[in-house]
């Protein structure tokens, strides 16, 4: 748990720029989300290979808004679980680390449910909703930075479904195993390194689960993740 300090204040001292609800947000995203050749950004909960719908795997950067065939901000982190809710600290409600685009309704059928255990393709679960076999190890490192980042407002234990961890009742074992199943993925390394840069739209600070997913192995024990600094 000393490393878990450590690395939240590290996260924290980082953190240098709120990009909020603006034109920032959009304009990170739309960099940081790109599939690789193309226009299109990746839709967080998408199904591999589908191309249209609300379970589209990815669609056009600018076709974003509210409207039914958009692409909104989905936060990872269910703003009402957040203890207290995070409308009220603008830096949670707005950290691109655990804002994704996301298809409008099927971010809406998502809705505030907790993360549950599953597998395959994304969806409604007994008790909660699964991210799907693409996304869920995304998912455990958005979880495991946000409760870096923001403490007991953010709890993993808040957001997750499962046994709790024996060395942290807070954090959820679920997301260690997700963290360890589902390898760090290119374009969480192209966010990453975006926003811990000095660039335009950039927030400053890195999520270290995706610099090495094995600190949280470190940290909480649990099923062992990748080690990307051997």
């Amino acid at each position: 748990m000393a490393l878990y300090s450590a690395l939240a204040d590290l996260v924290k001292k980082t953190h240098h720029q709120t990009l909020g609800y603006t034109n920032k947000l959009w304009e990170a995203m739309s960099i940081t989300d790109l599939v690789p050749n193309t226009n299109e950004v990746y839709l967080i909960y998408g199904h591999p290979g589908v191309k249209n719908g609300v379970q589209a795997f990815s669609r056009n950067k600018a076709n974003h808004g509210g409207n039914k065939g958009q692409w909104n901000r989905e936060h990872t982190y269910a703003r009402a679980l957040g203890t207290p809710n995070l409308k009220g600290n603008e830096k949670a409600n707005s950290d691109v680390h655990h804002l994704r685009p996301a298809d409008v309704e099927w971010n809406g059928k998502r809705d505030n449910e907790k993360f549950a255990k599953g597998s395959g393709l994304s969806g409604p679960v007994s008790g909660g909703w699964y991210p799907g076999d693409e996304w869920k190890g995304d998912v455990a490192r958005m979880m495991m930075y946000m409760y870096l980042n923001y403490d007991n407002q953010c709890l993993p234990t808040g957001v997750a479904i499962g046994p709790t961890n024996k060395v942290d009742p807070k954090m959820v074992d679920m997301l260690l195993d997700w963290n360890a199943e589902d390898k760090v993925s290119d374009m969480e390394k192209k966010r990453n390194e975006y926003h811990g840069g000095n660039h335009q739209y950039s927030q400053g600070n890195r999520n270290p689960f995706i610099d090495n997913p094995y600190l949280a192995t470190q940290i909480w024990g649990g099923k062992p993740a990748e080690n990307l600094w051997k």
